[in-house]
């Protein structure tokens, strides 16, 4: 309004002006300065109402937002305090979640090696419970020969009956134990994957959540630039302002000069002019000042919807971030809880390691190894020697265990039956066992092992072998093997052999010939004729005389007899087979006879592996009288595939136990055993009664190897 009344107050003046006479130029110049006056105040007026206006609002808006960017600012710390506090909690519950299922892990693998070997052991437990039943059982039988035999065998038989049904149960109520446990632990891995899927998708939200609170933040610091370069603006129109009001006070001043001078003088017409044309330019300029404070007007005008809209989504932003707090408060409640789990957890484990501990303890008991050693009684390191290895034989030590029945006419069975027993026995705490009943009887039976003078181990096990099958073969009246044999076409390969292994089956059914007995191969052709013969026989053991099998390969021109030490160069065992192998020429006092030429002919002769038993005994033959020294390199692990002609047999074999023999003659000296333990695996020297841990490999290669005992990979 005050601009108004100043536009129409000039175009009075301007009318007056024009149409008036020089006499009234005074009042002119009266009335204009009076109207100068009032365009001054309407316009100091207008400043200072904007300049407050201006002042008021900019300080409002900027303390308004500084006070709600502060309060974001210190919640956005506070949220991103919380936020690392709970992820390093959450990494702690991880890491602790790891160790504690790895711990579970390997608890659970230790728990099966430990249920591993509790089956092991519960089984040699029952059948060394039905063993002791059973021998119980004899030893009453031979004391109450007067009692009723019949009666006692039926009382002792249903006392077996009812511990074992005892001992069944506790072995089912143990089995429902361990399945209940393992249920327990499968619902706990089924509970730790579902927190490990919440815990992952939490991650993702809060990720998302982040990458949000990131984009406001960056469109707030956009906004506050904004605000500042407003801010920049509005503070330089500010300063054009003073500089116009400064050159109103100087036009002020000026003005008062004039009307002192006008009060003074009379001033003319064209003084006049020129004063109301210096009017109407400011006039233009107040004009123009003031288009240019409504566009600032107008833009600040914009600048505060946008304020406004900010503030909105600064709201929306609070409301959002309280909705994650409450989240993060949750989740922090879950991890609290998982923490409490996984302590709870972490005891169960702990119990169960405790258990775990306890329960190997029992089984570490259990599996200790028997060491027993015989004492030597008179010359009887060969016997020593010989029986450590048989009884290391795991399949033969099971059957006389386990399934052997005492019976009286079984005389040398009966006697390696007590010394089996007394090797094996874990209450004898490994003090040495004195064999003297079975000497006794050995030297009844075989005059040969007769007294106190030394023999030899490879007599003593061919002896026991073929007794052992003869009093434990179920077939008594037995056929010669060859009869049936002879009196067919000799010719026919496939026929002989049906023939043969017809007959094997007929008259061999004890444990030796399932376990020791292998099958040879023979064929001999005729010079005279050419015609081959088939023939196949039984084998107990194979046997390797060294020193013709040196001079085999020197008549091959493959080696020299002596080393450049005088010494007989080394054997490898792979090259007694192929001597065994080799084919021989049959003339002068062995020539052969032949039915088809009806004289004794030339001829070739071979005889070959056939089959490999489940136990192959090997013989490595060093002469009768003074002991052929050399070195024998033989394998652990042996493989006969291209010296068997049977191939889907037993061809791969590891070696359990060797008797090396000491002196000069084989006739004298010592013989001891190293034997792989069947309990432990491990390999012993059995030196008579101490026996001892081999603390190298390949140990028994101290000695000269004399008889090598090798188990079929497949028989085990």
């Amino acid at each position: 309004m005050g601009c108004l009344q100043s536009k129409k107050q000039s175009n009075t003046l301007k009318n007056t002006n024009n149409n008036n006479n020089n006499n009234n130029n005074i009042i002119d110049l009266q009335n204009g300065n009076e109207v100068k006056d009032n365009i001054d105040g309407s316009r100091s007026n207008l400043n200072s109402q904007h300049v407050r206006l201006k002042n008021n609002f900019f300080n409002e808006d900027i303390n308004n937002n500084n006070s709600q960017n502060n309060a974001l600012i210190d919640f956005e710390k506070k949220l991103k305090n919380k936020e690392k506090e709970l992820n390093e909690s959450e990494g702690e519950l991880n890491k602790r979640e790891k160790e504690l299922d790895e711990r579970e892990d390997k608890l659970n693998k230790r728990e099966k090696q430990l249920n591993m070997r509790e089956n092991i052991l519960n089984k040699r437990e029952e059948e060394d419970i039905a063993t002791d039943m059973k021998l119980i059982v004899k030893d009453n039988s031979k004391k109450e020969k007067k009692i009723d035999s019949q009666r006692s065998d039926i009382e002792n038989k249903e006392s077996i009956e009812i511990k074992v049904d005892d001992y069944k149960k506790e072995n089912k109520n143990k089995n429902k134990n361990k399945e209940k446990k393992a249920k327990e632990l499968e619902e706990l891995t089924e509970k730790i994957e579902l927190k490990k899927k919440e815990l992952e998708e939490l991650n993702v939200q809060c990720q998302v959540k982040d990458e949000e609170f990131n984009e406001k933040n960056n469109k707030t610091k956009k906004f506050d630039e904004d605000i500042n370069q407003r801010k920049n603006e509005i503070e330089k129109i500010k300063e054009e302002i003073k500089i116009k009001d400064d050159e109103l006070n100087t036009k002020k001043k000026e003005i008062k000069k004039i009307k002192e001078e006008i009060s003074k003088l009379t001033l003319s017409k064209n003084e006049l002019e020129k004063l109301n044309e210096e009017l109407n330019q400011k006039r233009k300029d107040f004009e123009n000042l003031e288009k240019k404070i409504k566009k600032k007007e107008e833009e600040l005008n914009k600048c505060n919807d946008d304020i406004n809209i900010r503030k909105i989504e600064l709201v929306k932003l609070t409301e959002e971030y309280k909705k994650n707090d409450e989240k993060l408060k949750l989740k922090e409640k879950q991890l609290k809880n998982k923490s409490n789990e996984l302590l709870l957890k972490d005891n169960n484990l702990k119990l169960k390691e405790k258990e775990l501990n306890e329960k190997e303890k029992i089984l570490n008991a259990k599996n200790e190894p028997i060491l027993i050693g015989l004492n030597n009684i008179g010359a009887t390191c060969y016997m020593n020697a010989s029986l450590q290895c048989l009884s290391n034989t795991k399949k033969l030590t099971e059957y006389f265990l386990k399934s052997y029945k005492y019976d009286p006419n079984k005389v040398m069975a009966n006697e390696y039956y007590e010394v089996i027993k007394n090797l094996w026995n874990k209450n004898n705490n490994n003090k040495p066992y004195s064999p003297y009943s079975f000497k006794e009887t050995l030297s009844k039976e075989n005059p040969l092992f007769a007294g106190i003078q030394a023999n030899d181990s490879k007599d003593l096990i061919n002896f026991l072998i073929e007794r052992f099958h003869q009093e434990l073969n179920i077939v008594k009246q037995q056929n010669n093997i060859n009869n049936n044999a002879n009196m067919q076409d000799q010719t026919n390969e496939n026929l002989m052999l049906k023939l043969f292994l017809e007959e094997f089956k007929e008259n061999f059914n004890s444990p030796i010939s399932s376990l020791i007995y292998g099958i040879l191969e023979t064929k001999s052709q005729c010079q005279g004729c050419n015609i081959i013969k088939f023939n196949f026989q039984v084998y107990s053991f194979l046997e390797f005389p060294l020193q013709q099998v040196n001079q085999y390969f020197f008549n091959k021109g493959i080696r020299s007899l002596f080393t450049m030490d005088g010494k007989n160069p080394d054997i490898d065992l792979y090259e007694c087979f192929e001597y065994n192998a080799e084919i021989d020429i049959m003339t002068g006092d062995n020539q052969m006879y032949c039915n088809n030429c009806n004289k004794l002919c030339n001829a070739f002769y071979s005889s070959i592996i056939y089959s490999g038993p489940s136990y192959l005994i090997i013989n490595l033959n060093r002469g009768k009288g003074a002991v052929y020294e050399c070195k024998v390199i033989f394998p652990e692990q042996l493989n006969i595939f291209n010296f068997v002609t049977f191939k889907q047999g037993i061809t791969v074999y590891q070696l359990y136990a060797v008797i090396c023999h000491l002196g000069p003659s084989s006739m004298s000296g010592h013989f001891v055993a190293y034997c792989r333990n069947r309990i432990d695996n491990k390999w012993y020297l059995y030196n008579d009664g101490i026996v001892t841990l081999c603390t190298r490999q390949y140990q028994y290669n101290d000695g000269m190897p004399y008889i090598l005992f090798y188990r079929g990979m497949i028989s085990d």
